[in-house]
């Protein structure tokens, strides 16, 4: 009605419906809700493995490094990467657990880390799939191996979010370490 009396038109106005992007500001939550609910429900379904998140929040850590440690990046309407990372102790426990679930033999060598990232590969591939059923268009890359590798983590660039789980076998009797999931989202 504006446009009608005065003469102008408003912000939203002036761009075609087509190169207006909506923001939304709860979209980092949602995020990290999705992720966090996805990644327990998977470990929990998929090995049986009960995940219980710790802690999460953003973080300001300018790089990662551990022992067992995979990135996927994704793009589309949210751009930014997930990054699945295990010190030593939990590599050791979840490894037979996981040949397991893919029928590998847990003597053959060199294995470890291309079983590592099918299942990092997998867990994310399901998290992306409950965006996308949301209505997010994303894309994910393959996964990449950086076991034992200096990650930086660009902070001008980048919000960065850290979540920690404590993972326990099915029957909550034996502890199987800390999975810590960092994900890294594009500033706008």
């Amino acid at each position: 009605m504006g446009a009608i009396l005065w003469g102008f038109k408003s912000p939203l106005e002036q761009f075609p419906s087509s190169s207006i992007i909506p923001m939304d500001p709860l979209l980092d939550e949602k995020i990290v809700i999705t992720l966090a609910r996805g990644f327990t429900e998977y470990i929990q379904q998929n090995l049986q493995i009960h995940a219980v998140r710790e802690a999460y929040g953003p973080s300001r850590n300018e790089g990662l490094c551990y022992e067992a440690a995979s990135g996927i990046g994704f793009g589309g309407d949210v751009e930014g990467k997930l990054y699945f990372c295990m010190d030593g102790y939990t590599k050791l426990k979840m490894l037979p657990v996981i040949f397991e679930k893919y029928g590998v033999n847990l003597g053959e060598k060199g294995m470890a880390d291309s079983v590592l990232l099918e299942f990092s590969n997998q867990i994310a591939s399901a998290i992306i799939q409950e965006l996308r059923d949301a209505g997010y268009n994303i894309t994910l890359e393959p996964p990449e191996n950086l076991n034992h590798k200096l990650v930086p983590i660009d902070l001008s660039t980048n919000r960065q979010y850290i979540l920690i789980f404590f993972l326990q076998d099915r029957r909550g009797r034996k502890y199987m370490g800390r999975c810590y999931l960092v994900l890294t989202l594009k500033k706008f």
